[in-house]
C-alpha cells in the first residue's frame, strides 16, 4: 500500500468535501432545461444504441441515486405510469429551465430558492453519504440502558445507537408495532426518548435558521402566512364529512382543481381545441400569493422612478432592454461583469451606450441594482405563474390529478377508518402556532430593542415539544386503523433502511465501506505530488470536521441547559444551535458569487450580503422584523471554524468521482 494512502478519517473528509460539491452543482444545473433531458432513468428511456438497449449514465448521478433507491419504491410513488415521468415531470422541469430564473449575481442578494435550494442540498448530501458508505455495522447496543436527556454527549449516543437498530435490528417493526398500542413514541425505549429529543433540537435549529437568522426569514414567513390564510380549511374540513370515500375525493378534486371558464366550456363542447381554460383554486392560490409579491416589488419601482435623484429614463430603458435579451445575452453580460470587475449595471449599459455610465452617480449606481433586482424579481414570479398556472397543456393539473389516482386506494382506506378531519385542523394548528412562534417576542431583557427580541432556538423547541402529539396521534390512529397499509409502509420502510447497510458481514466503523475502496484506488491513481498535495487539503478538512462537531455539541449542551432556565423564564434562549450540516449550509450561501455594489471592483462573495434583502422585501415586511439577522448570524457564526479551500481536491477527483458514482447510481436501473 502506497505510504500516502488514506486513513478511515481522511476517506470520511473525502467522501464529505466531493459529496458536498457534486451535490449542489447537480441542483444548480436544473436552471438549464438540458439538465432533465440528460438526468436518465426515470425520465429519460433507456435508449438504443444498435447492439440493444442500454442505461444511458446521469449528469445527475447523486439525485438520480436518491430518487430510485428512495424516493420511486414508494407506496403509491411507485404506481406512476412511465408517462408520468418522461412526459409530464420532465415537461414541466424543462420549462422552468426554459424561463431563465434569476441569478443571485444580478440581485446582488441571496434570494429565497437560493437559501431554501442550498438547504435541500446540504440534507441531501447527508442522506447520500449514508447511501453511499453505508452504516457501519457494529454490535448492536441496548436501547434500554441508560442515557441521560440532559447530556449532549448521550443524546448523540442515542442516536447513533438508535440508527444501527433500525438499519441492522428490528427496531422498524418494533415502531410500528408500538403506535397501535399507543401515541406516544418516547415511551418506547430510553434511546428513541434521547434520539427524539436531539432531534427536536436539531430541526428547531434548523427553523430558527431558515426564520429568524436568515434575512429571508420574515418574508419566507409572510409568504407562510398568506398561503394559510387561502387554504380553505373549513370547506374542506366539511367535504371530509361526506361518509363514502369515492364521493369525498371527487368533491375535495373539484374543489381545488375545477375549472370553471368560457375556454374550459367551450372545449368540453368541442368548439375550442386546447383554448385556454382559466385557473383552478389551486393554480389560483400560487398566483394570488406570488402576485402580492409582485405588487410589493411594483412600488418599490415605482418609488425609485419618483425619487428626485432618479436614473435618467435611458439608463432605465437599458436596464428594461437587457431583461428582455436572450439567454446567451445575460450570460455574456454576467461573465464580462466578472472578469472587467464592473457592476452588472456597468456591464448592461456600457452594453447599450458606453456614454450612459459617464454621469451615472453612486447613488444612482445604487438605484439601477435596485431597480434592476426588483424588475428580475418580477419576472421570477411572473414565469412561475406561467409554467404553473397559465401554458397549454397545463401540466400542474394534471401532475395532481395523476398523484391522487395512484393514492386513491389509500386515501379510501385512511377516511374509512381514520377521522382525516381532526388531523386537517392539527395541521392548521400548527403552523398558526408557528407563525406565532416567529414572531418578536416581549422580553425583560436589558438586551431587548423597543421591548422585543427575536425568537429564540428554544422558543422552536418548545414549539416542537408541544405540537410533535400531533403527529403520534395520526401515526397511532394510522397504525391502529389502516393495518393493511401500515404492512405496506413497513415494507417499504424495511427495503429503504437495507440500503444503508453495508455490502458485507461485519463491516465494523473500523472497516471501510465501498465508496471508501473506490475512492483509495482513485486517489492512488494520482501523480506522487498530487497524492501529498491533495491529501494536505484532506487533513485540513479532516481538522475542520472535527472542530465543527466539537462546536457542535458544545452548542446541543447550551441548549439542553438553556431549556431548564427557559421553562422556568429565567432566560431569552440561544441564537446559536448545533449541526455540522448548518455550517456546510453557510458554505454555499458564502462561496455565492454577487455582482459589487460599486460600479467598478471585484464580484462580492454570498458572505458579504448574507444579510441584504431584495428592494420590495424590505417594504413588506419592514413592519413585522424587529431584530437584524445579518447581526444575528455574523455573531453566531463566529463561533464556528473557518472551513479550507477545497477546491484542488475538487478539481482532482470531482470528475472521477461524478462517473464512479454514476456508476453506481445506474446499477440495477432497467435496460428497456
Amino acid at each position: 500500500m502506497s505510504s500516502l494512502a488514506l486513513s478511515p478519517q481522511q476517506l470520511e473528509a473525502l467522501v464529505d468535501i466531493l459529496v458536498h460539491h457534486e451535490t449542489y452543482s447537480e441542483a444548480e444545473s436544473f436552471k438549464y432545461p438540458e439538465a432533465i433531458e440528460k438526468y436518465g432513468y426515470p425520465f429519460c428511456l433507456p435508449t438504443n444504441n444498435g447492439s440493444g438497449t442500454g442505461v444511458t449514465k446521469s449528469s445527475s448521478p447523486l439525485l438520480q441515486l436518491l430518487l430510485t433507491r428512495l424516493i420511486l419504491p414508494i407506496p403509491g410513488v411507485r404506481d406512476l405510469p412511465p408517462e408520468f415521468w418522461n412526459t409530464k415531470f420532465r415537461s414541466i422541469m424543462r420549462r422552468f429551465g426554459e424561463a431563465e430564473l434569476s441569478e443571485s449575481y444580478d440581485k446582488g442578494t441571496l434570494g429565497s430558492r437560493k437559501r431554501l435550494a442550498s438547504a435541500a442540498s446540504v440534507i441531501h448530501e447527508c442522506i447520500t453519504r449514508g447511501l453511499l458508505n453505508g452504516i457501519p455495522n457494529d454490535e448492536l447496543p441496548n436501547l434500554r440502558s441508560q442515557y441521560d436527556t440532559r447530556k449532549a454527549e448521550d443524546l448523540s449516543r442515542s442516536w447513533d445507537d438508535v440508527v444501527q437498530h433500525l438499519v441492522y435490528g428490528n427496531l422498524i417493526d418494533e415502531l410500528f408495532d408500538h403506535f397501535t398500542k399507543t401515541a406516544n413514541l418516547e415511551d418506547h425505549s430510553p434511546a428513541v426518548d434521547a434520539a427524539v429529543n436531539l432531534a427536536i433540537i436539531y430541526i428547531a435549529t434548523f427553523l430558527h435558521h431558515l426564520f429568524v437568522l436568515s434575512a429571508e426569514g420574515p418574508y419566507l414567513l409572510k409568504l407562510i402566512n398568506n398561503i394559510h390564510g387561502l387554504i380553505p380549511y373549513s370547506v374542506i374540513g366539511q367535504t371530509l364529512r361526506v361518509g363514502n370515500a369515492g364521493t369525498m375525493i371527487n368533491a375535495m378534486v373539484r374543489l381545488f382543481l375545477a375549472k370553471v371558464s368560457v375556454g374550459a366550456i367551450s372545449n368540453w363542447l368541442g368548439l375550442t381545441q386546447n383554448a385556454s381554460d382559466g385557473m383552478n383554486l389551486l393554480q389560483r392560490i400560487i398566483t394570488l400569493v406570488l402576485d402580492w409579491d409582485t405588487g410589493e416589488f411594483r412600488k418599490a419601482i415605482d418609488n425609485i422612478k419618483r425619487s428626485k435623484d432618479r436614473p435618467s429614463e435611458l439608463c432605465l430603458a437599458a436596464i428594461d432592454e437587457h431583461l428582455q435579451a436572450s439567454r446567451g445575452q445575460h450570460e455574456s453580460c454576467r461573465e464580462l461583469s466578472k472578469v472587467d470587475e464592473k457592476s452588472i449595471i456597468v456591464a448592461i449599459l456600457e452594453a447599450k451606450d458606453k456614454t450612459l455610465v459617464q454621469s451615472l452617480t453612486e447613488e444612482q449606481h445604487a438605484q439601477c441594482l435596485q431597480y434592476y433586482s426588483a424588475q428580475l424579481a418580477i419576472r421570477d414570479r411572473e414565469k412561475i405563474i406561467e409554467v404553473l398556472c397559465r401554458q397549454t397543456p397545463d401540466l400542474t393539473t394534471t401532475i395532481v390529478r395523476d398523484v391522487v389516482s395512484v393514492f386513491e386506494p389509500m386515501i379510501r382506506d385512511i377516511h374509512k377508518n381514520v377521522d382525516i378531519r381532526k388531523h386537517l385542523s392539527s395541521v392548521e394548528s400548527f403552523l398558526t402556532d408557528l407563525i406565532e412562534t416567529s414572531k418578536p417576542k416581549a422580553r425583560d431583557s436589558g438586551k431587548s430593542q423597543n421591548g422585543t427580541m427575536p425568537p429564540s432556538i428554544e422558543d422552536y423547541v418548545a414549539l416542537l415539544k408541544r405540537n410533535r402529539h400531533l403527529a403520534y396521534e395520526y401515526l397511532r390512529d394510522f397504525a391502529d386503523g389502516c393495518p393493511d397499509l401500515r404492512t405496506t409502509w413497513l415494507d417499504w420502510a424495511k427495503r429503504s433502511l437495507e440500503t444503508f447497510r453495508r455490502p458485507h458481514q461485519g463491516a465494523s466503523s473500523d472497516q471501510p465501506g465501498e465508496i471508501d475502496k473506490k475512492l483509495q484506488d482513485l486517489f492512488k491513481g494520482l501523480p506522487p505530488d498530487q497524492q501529498s498535495t491533495v491529501k494536505a487539503v484532506i487533513d485540513d478538512h479532516v481538522t475542520y470536521l472535527s472542530a465543527s462537531e466539537s462546536i457542535s455539541t458544545i452548542r446541543m449542551q447550551s441548549i439542553i441547559d438553556g431549556m431548564i432556565a427557559y421553562e422556568n423564564k429565567e432566560t431569552c434562549g440561544s441564537m446559536g444551535g448545533p449541526g455540522v450540516y448548518i455550517t456546510r449550509w453557510h458554505c454555499l450561501l458564502d462561496e455565492t458569487v454577487v455582482t459589487p455594489n460599486t460600479p467598478r471592483g471585484p464580484p462580492r462573495k454570498g458572505k458579504d450580503v448574507k444579510g441584504l434583502k431584495p428592494l420590495g422585501k424590505t417594504e413588506a415586511i419592514a413592519k413585522t422584523e424587529a431584530w437584524d439577522p445579518d447581526a444575528l448570524t455574523r455573531q453566531e457564526e463566529q463561533a464556528w471554524p473557518e472551513p479550507p479551500d477545497v477546491s484542488i481536491v475538487v478539481n482532482t477527483l470531482g470528475p472521477q468521482f461524478k462517473n464512479l458514482i454514476a456508476e453506481i447510481a445506474s446499477t440495477g436501473l432497467p435496460s428497456k
